[in-house]
C-alpha cells in the first residue's frame, strides 16, 4: 500500500515540476548580445560526397572545389563522415 502512495506522490512531484511555457529571464530580441564584427573565418562542411572515378572527381566534389578555390585564406574545409570507398 506504500507503494501506491509513493508512485503517487512521484507523479504528483513529477507534474507539478512541469512547465508548459517557455522560462526566460529577459525578453527574447534578435539583437540581444549580438555585436557587429568581422568575419574571422570560414567552415566549409561537406558530407558524404559519394565515390569519385579514378583520377577525377565527382561532380559534388568539383563544385567544392571551385568554391574553395574563390575562399579567402581565413578558411578551412572540413569532411564529415565515411569517405572511404571500397575502390
Amino acid at each position: 500500500m506504500k507503494k501506491h502512495y509513493l508512485l503517487l506522490l512521484l507523479i504528483i512531484l513529477v507534474h507539478g515540476c512541469a512547465t508548459y511555457e517557455t522560462k526566460y529571464a529577459e525578453p527574447f530580441s534578435v539583437t540581444t548580445g549580438l555585436v557587429e564584427r568581422e568575419l574571422e573565418h570560414t567552415f566549409y562542411l561537406i558530407g558524404d560526397a559519394g565515390k569519385s572515378p579514378m583520377g577525377d572527381l565527382n561532380p559534388t566534389l568539383k563544385r567544392f572545389k571551385n568554391v574553395l578555390d574563390v575562399a579567402d585564406n581565413n578558411s578551412a574545409a572540413i569532411f564529415l563522415g565515411d569517405n572511404i570507398y571500397p575502390v
